[in-house]
């Protein structure tokens, strides 16, 4: 069995509850990594939605353009 040893204790000196982790608010110059990691991410799906409505447009006038020729 472990026995455990009292003088090993150390007492706890500080004991405030620590503030949780939240996103801080500052000035543009010292923007916070996880709000530009946000605006890069959403840039990305942006660009991602943008460029699969043009291929979806261009495959949509194949097929009407096909559709029209053939009649």
């Amino acid at each position: 069995m472990l026995q455990i040893n009292p003088k090993k204790f150390r007492p706890i000196k500080n004991k405030t509850i620590p503030n949780p982790l939240r996103p801080k608010f500052r000035k543009k110059a010292q923007a916070n990594i996880y709000f530009l990691s946000q605006r890069k991410y959403n840039g990305e799906k942006k660009i991602k939605f943008l460029n699969n409505i043009k291929l979806i447009g261009l495959i949509s006038f194949v097929i009407l353009g096909g559709y029209f020729l053939s009649n």
